[in-house]
This record gives structure tokens, C-alpha cells and sequence, in this order.
């Protein structure tokens, strides 16, 4: 008898483990929004009706795969001088919070009116991140008809008056019983209803990573445009040992249990809805001994890219080959401390599982997490835009069309990039012109003058080559015979 209690309490104790390492315990989006939801809101520098907010200019097609970032509120103000646009395809602006009748409120420092035109002039569509962590406040919001039919109405207000392309729902923490056709409809009504009034907005859910009971992912799947599969939180502030938040291997779950597990048949059936999200942040914690996963004495905080890095290279980088991911250590005032996080050679990892699945594309949590930091950057970079052939300071390509696009970064400083078409079929020997002029229509400097084949080319243009040239609007112009395009660029020093 007396080892037959034991053996319950065992049982108990590794059911508990096993349950708080993953995506029921609480997220890093809710642990996040509860540490900084008390910081002083400010008063926006812009106009508080959007009438300054342009539309989105052009969809983006020089990157391979969708990259989507969710952009806190609490990173607006420090990180959004270093987010790279080019390397965008989505940004979600978190958090419009919703209450149990479905008002939606602005977060903090709102309209972030710079951020949404810049994203917008470099062809990154603009997301509305809908955010609710309570569950019974999202069983009314899902059930209740007037409360749902009040967020449908002041999302699709916000979307039009803000120029949104499109609302991500982040509603955690639901009840078991509102995790399968509740919510599956409850987004599919949302779909139809915004699709009515914006037919080319886009639709999607903040996914689990792992069903611990009642979700019907296939069917949530099926129900919106995309799911961000929130590809973290597997170690915490709950774990009882250190370890990875998002592990590739290793354990009972983990990425790879992820893809081919939780989300199995929309991998093999629709890999084109599914976003592959990654942390940009680790987990700190006082440990027992200096051993990967050893015992937790405390948690600590949650930790920042841009931190870890350097940290890791003062105290020593270190490799679980279990998890796939790095960690470091350090002995301070007679205790271990263990940090586990990310970098560019673990989500590079990561990307090549989403690749190999074809998956729609990466995503990360959060931007700002990394400031100037460039390595994962640079590790997006290096995958999702293509590779071309250098020609002196212009990259050229085979691409039909004849066509000016608009520069990117856009604002800019210093440089910033312009690509272009010429077409099959243009009369040889033509004289193909890019010149820069300013708001008087005075000509300040010609970036390219010569004859061109026919095919796609991107060039640099960095006010290094005018260094007196002043913050405001300028105007590129492209001529080649009796074509001629103009566009608007905006230098910010």
C-alpha cells in the first residue's frame, strides 16, 4: 500500500512537470504585457484620428518567405529606429486590448503613426493584434452576440481608420470547452465579416504549440488565413529544471513534436498557413549545480537577445545538443545562475524544419528584443532574400516588367535601394537615366546614366554621396526612352 502511494504521488508530480512545460502555463506575451503594463503611457507625436496614416504602397516581393513580427508596446519608443522594414513582411502592433463586451482599446503612445508609414512605404503590411488573457472574459467575447458583434464592428472601424491589412487574435488561456467549434467558428465568422469590407485583409490566430486539451487545430486551421504557431514557452518561470524555451529536440515536446505532432495535418495539408514563430528572449534561473538542466533554486526574469549575446561571449557560449539551442552560465554570491535562449545558428534550425515543411513562413517574438544587434537579422536576411549578381553597386537579375518600385528602407538614412525593370523587347542602345531631384524640381544628383539589357536591377543610393543634403521629401525618377516613372522617397537624418 505504502508503494502504491508512492508511486500515485510520482505519477502526480512528473503529470504536474510535464503539464507546466509547455503552452498551458502562462505565455511569454502575458508575462511581458503584466511586467510592463503598468510604464508611463505618453501622449502620441501624431494626430490622434490616423489622418496621416498612408495605405500600404505595394506588396512585397523580394523576400521568399512571410517574416511577421510582433512589435510590443513596450518596444516602440526604444526599438523602432532599429527595426529592418526591408526584412519585413508583416508587423503586428501589440496590444489592442478587449474587454468582455468586446471594446477594443489602443495600446499605449497610440498612433504609432510612423512606424505604420514606414512599414507601409516599404511594402509591410500592418496588423492589428487583438489581445485578451482572461478565459472567461473570452467565453463571453466568443459566445455572447452582442458582445461579438461589438469587436467585429470596432475591429473593422479600426482597421479603416487606422489603414490595417489585416488583425491577429491573441486569446489565451481559454477554457476547454471554448478551444474546439466555439473558437473555430468564432474566427470564421471574423474572417467572413472582415472579408466583406476588406476582401484583401488578412485574417489569422495566435496558435498554441501544443494541444493540451480541446483544441481542434485542423479546424482553427481551416478557419482563418494563417496561424502563428507560438513556438516557445516551453521552459519557464514554472520549470523545476533549466532548459530550453523553444527546444528543437530533446524531451517529450518540442519543436519537432510541434510540426509534426500539434499541427500534423495542416503540415501536411496547408504548410502555407502555417507561421513558424521563435523567441527573442531567454529564461534566467539560479540552479542547483552548474549542469544543463540541473535543478531550479529560483527563477529569475526572462532575458533579451541583445543581451544574452554578449553575455554568452564574456561568460562562455555553451551547446545543449539535446535541445539544439545555446546556454550560458556564470557563480555569483555562492549560487549558479543558467541563461538558456536563442541565437542565429539555433533559429536558424528552426527556419530549416519551417522550410523543409514549406510552412508560409518565420515569426518572432518580439521585435526590439534585439536593438542593434544584426546577427538575426542577418540570418533572415541571408535566407528569405534572394541572392543576385553584383554589378559594381548594382544588383542585377533576370525579371520581366518594366517597372519602378518603391525604395526601400523608405524613410531612410543613409542609404536605401532602388530596383527596376527593363523589359523584354525595349529598343537597344537606349539611355537608361535614375535621377534624384528635390521638392522645387531642382536635379541633385544622377545615380545611374548608361545603356542597359533588359532584365531587373537594384541600386544603392546613400546620401554619403551628398553629404549637405537635408531631412524631407525627395523624388527619384526613372527614364528610358520614352518611359518615364517618378517616385517619392523621404530622407530622415
Amino acid at each position: 500500500m505504502k508503494f502504491l502511494i508512492i508511486t500515485n504521488i510520482i505519477f502526480f508530480i512528473a503529470l504536474v512537470t510535464i503539464s507546466i512545460n509547455g503552452q498551458e502555463s502562462i505565455s511569454i506575451h502575458k508575462r511581458d504585457f503584466l511586467e510592463n503594463k503598468n510604464i508611463k503611457n505618453r501622449n502620441s507625436e501624431f494626430d490622434e484620428s490616423g489622418k496621416d496614416i498612408i495605405p500600404l504602397q505595394f506588396n512585397k516581393s523580394e523576400l521568399t518567405k512571410t517574416v511577421f513580427g510582433y512589435l510590443p508596446f513596450w518596444e516602440y519608443y526604444n526599438s523602432r529606429n532599429y527595426i529592418r522594414y526591408d526584412l519585413l513582411t508583416h508587423i503586428a502592433l501589440f496590444d489592442f486590448t478587449v474587454d468582455s463586451m468586446g471594446n477594443v482599446f489602443n495600446p499605449y503612445y497610440w498612433p504609432w503613426t510612423d512606424v505604420i508609414n514606414k512599414a507601409h512605404l516599404n511594402g509591410v503590411k500592418v496588423i492589428l493584434t487583438a489581445v485578451n488573457f482572461e478565459p472567461l472574459q473570452i467565453k463571453n467575447i466568443m459566445r455572447n452576440t452582442v458582445a461579438k458583434t461589438n469587436f467585429f464592428n470596432q475591429v473593422k472601424d479600426k482597421m479603416i481608420q487606422y489603414q490595417f491589412d489585416g488583425i491577429n487574435i491573441d486569446f489565451e488561456h481559454l477554457k476547454s470547452e471554448d478551444r474546439g467549434a466555439v473558437l473555430n467558428n468564432f474566427m470564421y465568422e471574423l474572417t467572413e465579416f472582415i472579408n466583406f469590407f476588406r476582401p484583401d485583409a488578412e485574417v489569422s490566430f495566435a496558435g498554441p504549440s501544443i494541444n493540451w486539451g480541446g483544441w481542434d487545430l485542423k479546424g482553427l486551421v481551416e478557419s482563418c488565413d494563417y496561424i502563428f504557431i507560438m513556438g516557445y514557452s516551453f521552459y519557464g518561470s514554472w520549470s523545476t529544471t533549466s532548459g530550453a524555451s523553444a527546444p528543437l529536440s530533446g524531451g517529450t515536446y518540442n519543436i519537432n513534436y510541434v510540426v509534426n505532432n500539434s499541427y500534423s495535418w495542416a503540415t501536411i495539408n496547408r504548410p502555407e498557413k502555417l507561421i513558424l514563430g521563435v523567441p527573442y528572449y531567454g529564461e534566467k534561473w539560479k540552479t542547483l549545480t552548474e549542469l544543463p538542466h540541473s535543478a531550479v533554486l529560483k527563477y529569475v526574469s526572462s532575458t533579451r537577445f541583445m543581451h544574452d549575446v554578449d553575455s554568452a561571449s564574456i561568460y562562455g557560449r555553451l551547446w545543449a545538443s539535446d535541445n539544439k539551442v545555446p546556454w550560458y552560465r556564470f557563480f555569483r554570491d555562492t549560487t549558479w545562475y543558467q541563461v538558456w535562449y536563442d541565437d542565429d545558428s539555433s533559429l536558424g534550425l528552426k527556419y530549416d524544419l519551417a522550410e523543409s515543411k514549406n510552412y508560409k513562413g518565420i515569426g518572432m517574438w518580439a521585435l526590439g528584443y534585439d536593438r542593434a544587434k544584426p546577427q538575426l537579422w542577418n540570418e533572415i536576411e541571408k535566407r528569405y532574400k534572394p541572392l543576385s549578381t553584383a554589378r559594381d553597386n548594382i544588383i542585377v537579375t533576370e525579371e520581366p516588367g518594366f517597372t519602378l518600385h518603391q525604395n526601400y528602407p523608405n524613410p531612410f538614412n543613409p542609404s536605401t535601394k532602388i530596383k527596376f525593370q527593363i523589359p523584354n523587347g525595349v529598343e537597344q542602345g537606349l539611355t537608361t537615366t535614375l535621377k534624384v531631384f528635390n521638392t522645387l524640381g531642382e536635379e541633385i544628383f544622377t545615380i545611374l546614366n548608361e545603356i542597359l539589357q533588359n532584365g531587373s536591377y537594384e541600386v544603392d543610393f546613400n546620401i554619403k554621396q551628398n553629404e549637405n543634403l537635408p531631412s524631407g521629401i525627395y523624388y527619384y525618377q526613372l527614364r528610358c526612352g520614352n518611359f518615364v516613372e517618378t517616385k517619392k522617397m523621404i530622407l530622415l537624418r
